[in-house]
């Protein structure tokens, strides 16, 4: 169990002030050391995209695994949407569990029940990057505005609904006064759901984005900062593999199930750091391969909605959710054999990637790009 590691403990991470406010270690970057962020996209029980106000019954679950988080001394981000900021007693849950410091509130739009509800309700307008760029520039004001109005502070991290990233929502993010954006899977195309995103041959380690570039393209000169969720594979180097999965998945030879096949065989597969979809082995294997690749940072994430049964593909059952939390204690326990952990919010790993230049990535050609 996390619990009762020791000196070398989860929970003996992060020391607490007389205040009870968090004092989390303020020195830079060290050799060796693994920033660990856990963020959830904090959202209404609805797991389909509807214009409804739609109940938010699961934020209250929060409660239970913010406790699980002291414990095991991780302070969290919430990715917060619309719905559940401007509901009273989810967003007196969400103030709770962060009070004092203690976790990130950060935001999370769904255009399709964040007003101005002005665009027609169709599968292709709830990609973020789909909708007219006033019209995502005028959803992400109303969305800070009632989470300032909510929580007294202003957001500075982004994650968009569905990771429907793309230049206009970038140029909106500068505009609103954001400074860091966590939408970007490493690996994933979400063309064909929707017209989402390509995030094929987007860096593994955070980069600087600008409004003038493909979102999987670094930017130099960017002001703001995008660290990518951890995606990737059983087994490395991620370049060759990447590319024989893509191949597997091609058009021509999709009709073969090759990708399921070689997955199935433990030939290669696409594993994503996240409860809901991987087992804690899994998880560890793919942060092993992750720091191999010189990745300095790991980010665990899941949604809300899979804390209560029923309400996510992913969590039917109280077995199911009961399976997700064992998974992240077990995975949060074994991640400390790997390597040296340092647990942060979404914006204090990015202060800290800032000032150590060495681990963002530079300019890049864009060679990978398909």
């Amino acid at each position: 169990m996390v619990e009762g590691r020791g000196a070398s403990g989860v929970a003996e991470r992060r020391a607490v002030g007389e205040t009870g406010r968090p004092m989390r270690d303020p020195v830079g970057l060290r050799a060796g050391e693994t920033l660990v962020l856990v963020s959830l996209d904090t959202e209404e029980d609805s797991w389909r995209p509807n214009r409804g106000g739609g109940s938010v019954q699961n934020i209250d679950e929060l409660l239970r695994l913010a406790r699980r988080f002291e414990r095991w001394g991780v302070p969290a981000t919430y990715f917060t949407a619309h719905q559940v900021a401007r509901h009273p007693g989810a967003a007196h849950v969400l103030r709770d569990i962060s009070a004092g410091g203690r976790a990130e509130i950060g935001a999370h739009l769904h255009p399709w029940n964040t007003p101005p509800l002005t665009e027609t309700f169709t599968p292709r307008n709830t990609m973020l990057k789909n909708l007219p760029a006033h019209l995502q520039l005028a959803k992400l004001e109303r969305l800070t505005n009632t989470l300032t109005e909510a929580f007294a502070t202003r957001p500075q991290v982004f994650r968009a609904g569905r990771y429907g990233l793309g230049r206009e929502t970038v140029a909106a993010l500068l505009r609103c006064g954001y400074a860091v954006d966590s939408s970007v899977c490493p690996f994933i195309s979400w063309d064909a759901m929707d017209e989402g995103p390509n995030f094929v041959g987007a860096p593994l380690v955070p980069y600087r984005l600008s409004p003038d570039r493909d979102v999987r393209e670094p930017s130099p000169g960017g002001e703001l900062l995008e660290i990518p969720l951890s995606h990737g594979f059983n087994r490395g180097p991620f370049a060759v593999w990447a590319v024989v999965r893509r191949a597997c998945e091609a058009r021509p030879l999709r009709w073969l199930h090759l990708g399921g096949l070689a997955a199935r065989t433990g030939l290669v597969s696409r594993i994503v750091l996240s409860p809901e979809l991987a087992s804690a082995t899994e998880m560890l294997t793919l942060s092993r391969r992750l720091l191999e690749h010189g990745v300095r940072h790991l980010q665990l994430s899941w949604h809300s909605p899979s804390l209560t049964p029923g309400l996510s593909p992913f969590a039917s059952t109280p077995a199911d959710v009961a399976r997700l939390y064992a998974s992240v204690e077990d995975y949060l326990d074994g991640l400390h054999k790997l390597t040296r952990v340092r647990f942060t919010t979404t914006s204090e790993a990015a202060a800290l990637l800032r000032s150590d230049a060495a681990t963002l990535e530079p300019e890049a050609s864009t060679a990978d790009l398909p």
